[in-house]
């Protein structure tokens, strides 16, 4: 286990070491190698590791130590030191950190070597301006639904020079039907993009719904919007059917009445032309 799980390094910050506390959570010794390495992010939110990756901060951070053996239960601590250029690119730079504890020399019954890797990401930031502008690449839902839930789906790029992050009361939410759906916690770094969905669980029954997404930043409020109508067919297809049943239920049982009637009035009919004549009668 390694905490915390990631670090943000402002400018005033540069000078200080910055600590990782390292433990061995396992039953069995392990050895530590720590490395570091440039590395960008995914539009699914995973950390991507490349060496060519834009504003990495790969080459401004030392650590120490480098490796070391952790007993079980044991901890330790792991200092890093900041000493950026002279002139660094105004915004933030980013670094990954990556604790590694390689195979040992025994393999199991099936000859595998695993490398289990924890890698926690810092974020520098260097004196000067700050651009933390952001905007909304577009929102998508389906345009029709016949009940919920409804999937909403976002694009949030990160053109400014510093990451952005979505947490908790500072989330990003959907605004639709009167309420706010809350998108996960999530975080964009600079010069990227991120897609975000969401699940509407609980829409209305019917409705014509508008949503609505809004970002704010350096550069102003982006947003956008889409509509969704909600309408149940396979309800009312059902409602139908049964007045439908209901209707026919209803004439059969006054076709089935008349007939009983007419024929009630046949039978006084022919009931009467053939029973006895009263005296006087021809």
């Amino acid at each position: 286990m390694v905490s915390p799980t990631r670090l943000i390094v402002g400018p005033e910050h540069l000078d200080q070491a910055q600590t990782f506390q390292v433990t061995n959570r396992g039953r069995l010794p392990v050895d530590i190698v720590v490395n570091k390495a440039s590395f960008t992010m995914g539009q699914d939110g995973k950390m991507v590791l490349d060496e060519d990756a834009p504003y990495s901060a790969a080459d401004w951070i030392e650590v120490s130590p480098a490796d070391f053996h952790l007993a079980p239960g044991q901890g330790r601590p792991v200092i890093v030191r900041i000493d950026p250029p002279e002139q660094p690119d105004n915004g933030e730079h980013q670094v990954a950190v990556l604790f590694v504890a390689p195979p040992g020399s025994e393999t199991g019954a099936d000859n595998i070597k695993l490398n289990r890797a924890i890698g926690t990401p810092i974020y520098v930031t260097v004196p000067g301006p700050v651009d933390t502008s952001v905007r909304i690449g577009g929102l998508r839902s389906s345009a029709f639904a016949m009940s919920g839930p409804v999937e909403f789906g976002v694009t949030v790029d990160n053109p400014g020079t510093v990451h952005r992050d979505f947490f908790g009361s500072d989330g990003l939410n959907v605004e639709v039907n009167g309420e706010k759906v809350p998108f996960p916690d999530f975080t964009v770094l600079r010069g990227t993009s991120r897609d975000i969905t969401v699940r509407w669980t609980d829409p209305p029954l019917m409705c014509i719904c508008h949503a609505k997404v809004s970002l704010s930043g350096s550069a102003g409020v982006s947003s956008r919007s889409a509509t969704l109508v909600i309408f149940p067919f396979h309800l009312a297809g059902l409602l139908l059917g049964m007045v439908i049943a209901l209707y026919l239920l209803v004439r059969l049982g006054r076709r089935r009445y008349q007939a009983h009637l007419l024929g009630a009035a046949k039978s006084l009919r022919d009931s009467g032309e053939d029973g006895p004549r009263r005296d006087g009668e021809a």
